[in-house]
């Protein structure tokens, strides 16, 4: 290292550097192993990347599962990132840490001839990873728990744990770890977890199910294993540079006490190994680190730059790994995820077909929920930051399925905003019909108003020059005020009559639209309901998911709709709203 410059010494430093809570998963390396850690730490570079190679290496033909809640977020994400930690350079020559093709395939059902036979089929060669020691990764998706229909898994990977629904996981997926093999039971993998993720936010809805392992840690028997296994990796090295050494070595003396020392440390494997291996079958080891775990390689500037531009429930959350709860004082106070939001999303006999080689892009065509021949609804709320919902009903059912969004902030605007609504249903929408509901609101001016209608003309222009036929709902609506909203939604979320539509939300494919009803709070001001929009004065790519820009589009959509629904008593404008009227 003396002759190399500054960059390859901090190069070579980045190559073999592990942070504290990579260091921990490797040198526990238990049964089941939960990592709740915060962004920037490295979860598949310190957990799922290093574990797959050792759990395929200790159990070979065998098989394990790798997890997700969608088909979509496995082709398009996760696998991906997986692929890139594996051919990631190893060695200042850039060799790979495996090779496509000599230590692993992907996606194909013909294994090179150096490759051993799994020992069960590979059922699903277009979503499988094989290993040259025959040991392959299945893709599942929790939302297609049939996947995992007669198959026996010895271990299953688990990415971004707070996006799958706990329930679905333990009651059909789990169960399906199970085996056969001898050998496979002699390993500390064998029926075991491996699983990552963020911190829940559980005022997003998701899904914290994951933090119940925490209370199954026995830190007795977790400190036993650190220091069993320190010895054992220490053993492990000192065996290794041992044996190099004997074959350099020339004097009979240094062969002698070489060979003494090799004994020694292949003794002290022989005891300690079996036993290390029984500790962590038996162990159940939980992680939770904040960024600052990363904080040697990530620098300061970057924990500044974050406090910076992230709102303080996000940044305790996403950098602090500190738990959220939930939002007590909503503006759709009748919301609940487990009945408003759906997660089927997909058509999955079109999205299977896809290799993982492929690639692939999600469109309306594989939307499970979506009608070509009837018309799309948009709710549209204009503005530097520009947000649309697009839904459509099904009159049968009396359901409205809100299975899209889209948003914008400056320099783009509506001539972008049409055409990533034409890119994702154009090709497939045979009615051409678009229904276009905007902005009301009764406490913006009559320029404020003025403005509102020019930007809704204008995106009505763009949308029909790709032949689509949009009608501007709102034109001649009287003004519209937060109290309406509200007691209109809380009639409809609450679904207790009969005649009214159920509405439902796309999980995957308005995932902002989902966090950020579960964020819009109610604020009262001198008795009178508002939405609080204080969440709008974050900076522009933070408000997707955090802002009330697109449930402010929505309730433009539902009330455009739906008013009808809204008991007459409420038609009429209170007179104590001096703030609250157009001037």
């Amino acid at each position: 290292m003396e002759n190399k410059t500054h960059d390859e010494k901090l190069s070579a430093f980045q190559d073999l550097y592990m942070n504290k809570m990579q260091v921990a998963s490797t040198l526990i390396d238990s049964n089941i192993l939960i990592g709740e850690v915060a962004r920037g730490t490295g979860k598949t570079e310190g957990i799922i990347g290093p574990r797959s190679i050792r759990v395929s290496n200790a159990m070979p033909g065998e098989l394990s599962f790798f997890i997700h809640a969608t088909y979509v977020a496995l082709l398009t994400n996760i696998i991906p990132n997986l692929r890139a930690f594996y051919n990631r350079p190893k060695n200042e020559k850039g060799d790979p840490l495996l090779k496509e093709g000599e230590d692993y395939v992907i996606g194909t059902a013909q294994l090179p001839k150096h490759f051993k036979n799994p020992r069960y089929p590979v059922s699903y060669p277009k979503h499988s990873i094989v290993f040259r020691n025959g040991h392959q990764f299945q893709l599942v998706a929790s939302d297609q728990p049939d996947s995992v229909a007669g198959r026996s898994a010895q271990h299953a990977f688990i990415e971004e744990m707070k996006h799958n629904k706990g329930e679905r996981l333990k009651s059909r997926v789990f169960p399906a770890l199970r085996g056969t093999s001898k050998a496979a039971k002699n390993n500390p993998y064998y029926e075991g977890i491996t699983g990552v993720s963020d911190t829940a936010r559980i005022d997003l809805g998701e899904d914290a199910w994951f933090i119940e392992y925490e209370k199954n840690v026995d830190k007795d028997l977790i400190n036993e294993i650190a220091t069993v296994s320190e010895h054992v990796n220490r053993a492990r090295v000192k065996l290794t540079q041992y044996q190099h050494d004997l074959k350099e070595e020339k004097s009979p003396a240094g062969l002698v006490k070489l060979q003494n020392e090799i004994r020694k440390n292949e003794h002290i494997l022989k005891i300690w190994e079996p036993t290390l291996r029984y500790m962590r079958t038996a162990a159940t080891y939980f992680i939770r680190a904040s960024t600052f775990a990363n904080k040697d390689v990530l620098g300061t500037k970057y924990f500044k730059t974050q406090r910076e531009v992230l709102s303080d429930d996000e940044f305790l959350s996403s950098i602090c790994n500190v738990r959220r709860t939930k939002v007590v004082n909503m503006f759709f106070a009748g919301f609940d995820n487990d009945i408003h939001v759906f997660s089927d999303s997909y058509i999955y006999n079109s999205i299977l077909s896809f290799n993982l080689n492929d690639t692939f892009t999600v469109d309306a065509q594989y939307l499970k929920y979506y009608n070509p021949n009837q018309p799309l609804l948009l709710g549209y709320d204009p503005g530097n930051f520009s947000s649309i919902v697009v839904a459509q009903e099904d009159h049968r059912k009396k359901e409205l399925r809100v299975i899209k969004e889209f948003y914008c902030w400056t320099p783009k605007d509506q001539a972008d905003l049409a055409r990533e609504i034409w890119e994702f249903f154009g090709a497939h929408q045979k009615n051409r019909k678009i229904d276009l509901y905007y902005d009301r609101a009764g406490n913006k001016t009559k320029q404020e108003q003025e403005k509102t209608t020019t930007d809704a003309k204008i995106l009505k222009r763009e949308l029909d020059s790709y032949k689509f036929q949009t009608s501007l709902k709102n034109e001649r609506q009287r003004t519209i005020f937060h109290y309406e909203h509200f007691n209109l939604f809380k009639i409809l979320l609450n679904e207790k009559m009969h005649h009214t539509p159920r509405i439902r939300v796309c999980e995957n494919e308005c995932k902002n639209l989902k966090s950020a009803i579960n964020l819009t709070p109610l604020k009262k001001t001198d008795g009178k309901i508002e939405m609080d929009k204080s969440s709008e004065l974050l900076p522009y790519y933070l408000q997707p998911g955090l802002s009330t820009q697109l449930p402010s589009a929505l309730t433009y959509l539902i009330f455009g709709l739906y008013s009808k629904y809204l008991p007459s008593e409420f038609e009429s404008v209170p007179t104590d709203l001096p703030d609250n009227v157009v001037v």
